[in-house]
């Protein structure tokens, strides 16, 4: 056997259907998770549709395509993961809405002390809390403005907010910033003194690893708050920490972290202000996340089999 197509992705009988329909005479096989693959069978994969532990890969003989589920790929990169000649594409454009949603509930939750609310609810307590902040009037800088970016832009401008976006390259305006800087070109003490909000929704990579450091964080006003929905690495996990202790940061709602899973003993559980879901913001949770997933999946398979330039291509 070979040139068989593999999906990890837990599709239902629709959607395997559609991918089967796209793949023709080629074998296509369907799993729910990628425990079920046997190295022999990835040993035959010409395309594999999902994410497997990107050290599995280093068995494939024959891979030409890998379709990730998550907008995430810098795993992959590491040499001897993937072949010379095998592509690979990401799942940006999947994931926008649910990120956008999941980090605009936590900001909101923060910031109308719902959280705190909640744990006087476990003691059957009776009071008032005080003053809550808001997004409108808030000035919000985005490191990111990707699929991910842009669809929290929007949310946010819709609340009132100015909205800054900090991109590896600006090539024009986009929907829902008020600004666009380049890494390079950004003003950085001047945009952060004034800023209230930080969302994170950049991929990892060496320009953005520790991007948001004790440097960074000291320029920041005071009582920001830190979102992340990106990658855990790219904030400094010690400085956040140290900044919140202090009160610089008036909290951190984190959907990823560094480490990650995050240990039990790990400071940043009990530090206050630290708000954190454990990595759950995308996901296949959420049925539009799936139902993007499958509409990407299916059209670059069918891209790929055509000999036609993959869409999300990053390799």
């Amino acid at each position: 056997m070979s040139g068989i197509i593999l999906s990890v992705v837990p599709l239902g009988e629709q959607d395997v259907a559609r991918l089967k329909a796209v793949a023709g005479d080629q074998q296509i096989l369907c799993f729910k998770n990628g425990g079920e693959v046997s190295d022999e069978l990835l040993k035959q994969a010409e395309v594999i549709f999902g994410n497997l532990p990107p050290a599995r890969l280093a068995v494939c003989e024959h891979l030409k395509f890998v379709q990730l589920e998550s907008a995430g790929y810098d795993n992959y990169l590491t040499p001897g993961i993937l072949g010379d000649g095998t592509m690979l594409a990401n799942a940006s454009g999947a994931y926008g809405i649910a990120l956008a949603e999941h980090m605009i509930a936590g900001l909101l939750a923060v910031q109308k002390n719902l959280y705190r609310y909640h744990a006087q609810q476990e003691t059957a307590t009776w009071k008032n809390l005080g003053s809550v902040t808001g997004i409108y009037g808030s000035n919000v800088l985005i490191i990111g403005a990707g699929d991910i970016g842009t669809e929290t832009a929007k949310r946010l401008k819709a609340f009132g907010a100015h909205v800054t976006g900090l991109k590896r390259k600006v090539s024009g305006p986009i929907e829902g910033f008020d600004q666009l800087y380049e890494y390079d070109a950004m003003p950085w003490e001047e945009v952060l003194r004034q800023t209230d909000i930080v969302v994170i929704s950049a991929p990892l990579n060496e320009g953005t690893h520790h991007l948001i450091n004790r440097k960074t964080i000291a320029m920041l006003k005071d009582g920001a708050v830190i979102v992340n929905g990106g990658r855990g690495p790219i904030v400094e996990t010690e400085a956040l920490c140290d900044a919140l202790d202090c009160g610089k940061l008036a909290a951190a709602v984190l959907d990823v972290t560094d480490p990650e899973p995050l240990p039990q003993d790990h400071r940043l559980w009990k530090t206050p202000g630290a708000y954190i879901t454990p990595h759950v913001a995308g996901g296949d949770s959420f049925h539009t996340t799936v139902e993007k997933l499958v509409e990407l999946g299916v059209a670059n398979l069918e891209r790929y089999l055509r000999g036609e330039a993959i869409r999300n291509r990053v390799k």
